[in-house]
């Protein structure tokens, strides 16, 4: 392994935020983990350690980089009585770069059929103000929960965490908007440890979204 991907996997974990008392860096840390063999059994000498540091890191990209930067998402609520079907759509606003030096590795090991990585991410100077403007009580939190396929590997992932943002959103917005409007758009972010957990083929994600609505759009502005 290079110094610089062993670097990297630090950044691969579930994350929570905290402060050192002595140096005080605005950092993450928690822990990701990889299914070695979610389709069988697995043979840990014939597993690609590197294979599971780089799923890590891929993780790390678009955990953290949710965390700081958060997403852009437009949504289209169903309307079966226009014939309308639902659409989510949810992209990274910016992204972590490949290598930064900010992520570090306490510890990775094999445990119940994963590879597990401790990991830290410490923000950069320029990346403080962005952590800075989401953490404001004008702006609401929801826990939501969605699911994806534990066989797509990451994808699988990535898709129970955009399926709690989509949740999150529509929790939010059902007690509050009486009328379905034509489309919703705006910002959300990783509030907290996305939590993950695995159940009849399932990854299952619990998250925390802090959410910022920018435009709702009317059917009668048409």
């Amino acid at each position: 392994m290079t110094a610089a991907a062993f670097l990297f996997v630090a950044a691969a974990g579930g994350v929570f935020g905290y402060t050192d008392p002595e140096l005080d860096p605005v950092s993450y840390k928690g822990n990701f983990f990889v299914e070695l063999e979610p389709a069988g059994p697995f043979d840990l000498e014939e597993y690609d350690e590197q294979a599971a540091i780089e799923q890590l890191l891929v993780e790390a990209q678009y955990v953290f980089s949710g965390m700081i930067y958060g997403f852009e998402f437009e949504y289209i609520p169903m309307d079966s009585s226009r014939g309308v079907a639902e659409e989510f759509a949810l992209r990274p606003i910016h992204s972590i770069p490949w290598g930064d030096p900010g992520l570090s590795v306490s510890a990775g090991k094999y445990e119940n059929g994963r590879y597990v990585a401790e990991l830290r991410y410490d923000l950069a100077d320029y990346q403080k103000p962005w952590e800075a403007s989401w953490n404001t009580n004008i702006l609401p939190g929801i826990t939501a929960t969605g699911a994806g396929s534990v066989y797509d590997g990451f994808d699988g992932k990535k898709a129970a965490i955009e399926d709690s943002v989509r949740e999150s959103l529509r929790s939010y917005l059902r007690p509050r908007i009486y009328d379905k409007p034509r489309r919703i758009s705006g910002r959300a972010r990783l509030a907290g440890v996305p939590y993950i957990t695995i159940d009849e083929g399932l990854y299952h994600c619990k998250a925390k979204i802090t959410l910022q609505i920018e435009e709702i759009l009317e059917y009668r502005a048409y």
